[in-house]
């Protein structure tokens, strides 16, 4: 069904090259080159975002290289979803064999989704999942692969539950809205937080550490008098800033802090005392999404959901992981 597009795809993808242009470097450099006879995958990304964003990254760019496929790498920028879209539509005109992405908002796919139905290329989506309402558009997709954001959100609650049995107030800290990973935190949170545990407020700090430290300075002195226990950061970056905040206040130790990522800086952190308790959202699965693209091009039937498992961790699995050098990221 390619070939016959061809012509027509030429002219739409000479169109597409000086939009794309302006979103980074579509090519990594990694691979090979169509010419080359390797497989071609475009990775629409998201770029610098934080550790786990360039461990995920690099992993998953490496992993491609190592498995003979020519990985062509766009990241966008401050999670501007159009330069994804436009770089995802010029992988479709391009007639790339297969695409990943790894999308800055989980909605306004289905066009492109349906795009790369119609062209007969497959969709990985890593990381985040998308919202598809278009049946044809889901059609594109083959697999998610990626840990668990709702197991991540409910490791938090059950923290705090064990921690506070006779109940507690906090905050919640959470990404930018409108995201997957977002919502999938804070449901598995919601899932199993028990009934006396109270978040007295939520606030987006955009996965930021200044902007975390600035937010939670705000709540602890507008909450001063309800005696805030808690905070749940959705990302290590947020807790980070989060317990700056909390040690200018004055409640390092008596403020108890919990993040998601598991990046050397929150191990760290949690040695030191100044988070409580870590979550890891395993960033190394660049080997499991390779096999996937590379099983399905070859007709191999592929699992829809491909969960990457992940662990927790409190002060001495910590201190374990950062001297074994266990860590990648």
């Amino acid at each position: 069904m390619k070939n016959w597009k061809k012509a027509i795809a030429l002219v739409a993808s000479a169109a597409a090259l000086v939009s794309v242009a302006a979103c980074g470097s579509s090519n990594s450099g990694d691979g090979g080159s169509s010419d080359s006879g390797k497989k071609v995958v475009g990775f629409v990304a998201v770029g610098p975002e934080g550790g786990f964003r360039t461990a995920n990254e690099d992993d998953i760019k490496a992993a491609f290289k190592d498995a003979g496929f020519d990985l062509q790498y766009s990241p966008t920028q401050n999670n501007d979803q159009q330069k994804q879209i436009q770089a995802f539509n010029k992988f479709v005109n391009d007639e790339v064999d297969a695409i990943i992405l790894s999308s800055t908002e989980d909605s306004g796919w289905d066009d492109s989704l349906k795009k790369a139905a119609e062209a007969e290329i497959p969709v990985f989506t890593v990381d985040r999942n998308v919202e598809v309402k278009d049946s044809e558009a889901k059609k594109a997709i083959v697999s998610h692969i990626g840990p668990s954001n709702e197991w991540a959100g409910q490791q938090a609650a059950e923290f705090v539950n064990k921690n506070f049995p006779d109940g507690a107030n906090g905050f919640i800290l959470e990404g930018p809205a409108g995201l997957s990973v977002v919502k999938d935190r804070g449901t598995g949170w919601s899932d199993k937080v028990a009934s006396n545990i109270k978040v007295l407020e939520s606030q987006s700090a955009n996965w930021s550490t200044d902007e975390a430290k600035t937010v939670t300075a705000g709540l602890l002195d507008k909450y001063k008098s309800e005696n805030p226990q808690f905070i749940f950061a959705q990302n290590d970056e947020m807790g980070l800033g989060a317990a700056q905040a909390v040690d200018a206040a004055g409640l390092k130790g008596k403020v108890k802090i919990i993040t998601i990522d598991g990046t050397k800086n929150a191990l760290q952190a949690l040695v030191d005392g100044d988070l409580s308790f870590v979550i890891e959202y395993n960033p190394i699965f660049g080997k499991e999404t390779a096999q996937a693209v590379k099983d399905y091009l070859d007709g191999k039937t592929v699992e829809k959901d491909i969960q990457i498992e992940s662990k927790t961790f409190d002060a001495a699995s910590a201190k374990e992981a950062l001297d074994n050098g266990s860590r990648a990221y």
